[in-house]
């Protein structure tokens, strides 16, 4: 990553944080672009998503912090693998990982 793209994720990061609190779950901050959706690869969605990850990787947080993020703000469905491999991304587990977030109360059914 280059200097210019670094310091414009890190100006998207800190606006959130003024704006949010906390940098905004996809689902959230773009509810009107599909989880599978080419928005998430390309324009607004595409940037939210690597302003999210910058923000996310840098962030501090265990294993008890990053599942506590996703409790604040319950994800859809289809968007709990994605969660899953957030949270636990050493870890491939399949469809238990939904078994594994709902023991933390996330992706409870609905």
């Amino acid at each position: 990553m280059n200097d210019r793209t670094r310091e414009l994720l890190d100006a998207a990061v800190r606006k959130q944080l003024d704006d949010h609190g906390r940098v905004l779950p996809p689902w959230r901050a773009y509810p009107q672009i599909e989880r599978f959706s080419i928005g998430w690869r390309m324009g607004d969605g595409e940037w939210h998503l690597m302003v999210w990850w910058h923000w996310w990787e840098s962030a501090p947080m265990n294993e008890a912090e990053r599942i506590a993020y996703f409790q604040a703000d319950e994800p859809p469905r289809e968007w709990l693998d994605w969660v899953a491999h957030q949270i636990w991304p050493d870890v491939d587990f399949g469809e238990t990982a939904y078994a594994r977030l709902v023991e933390y109360g996330i992706g409870s059914v609905r």
